[in-house]
């Protein structure tokens, strides 16, 4: 099994034992009870002290779009013709955008959507790094 790695582990982590998806990691403050992400040194609103915290991996899409590109980068879109990008919110209250798995025939605003990881190349010590995006829950 090759081994993997998060493009940005400021942003997302691995699953853990007994986890089956990645997290989102956020920040809670409780001076003003909001959540956020990405993570915050201070909380926004009140300038007060935050929490860092693990956010949910499913949520609803709130907003989603196609975006028209064959290519970017070193990833082709074949047959597709391009990608998906939504806006998720989570139960936190924290609305995030991403891109998601799938076709739009399998996005519907108000969906139940899941957190998962998709391969974006190899680092230089051989191991997969891998970034996350949404996808419609099954």
């Amino acid at each position: 099994m090759t081994e993997i790695r998060p493009t940005d582990p400021d942003l997302f982590r691995l699953p853990g034992a007994g986890e089956d998806r990645p997290r989102l990691l956020g920040s809670f403050a409780p001076g003003s009870g909001l959540s956020f992400w990405p993570r915050r040194k201070r909380c926004p609103v009140t300038g007060g002290p935050v929490t860092d915290v693990d956010l949910s991996p499913e949520g609803t899409l709130y907003a989603w779009t196609f975006l028209h590109v064959p290519r970017m980068g070193g990833i082709s879109f074949a047959e597709a013709g391009g990608y998906g990008v939504g806006q998720i919110d989570l139960p936190e209250g924290v609305r995030v955008q991403s891109p998601l798995q799938g076709t739009p025939e399998d996005w519907q605003i108000g969906s139940k959507m899941v957190l998962t990881l998709f391969p974006v190349g190899v680092d230089d010590d051989g191991r997969e790094l891998v970034t996350f995006r949404f996808e419609a829950a099954r």
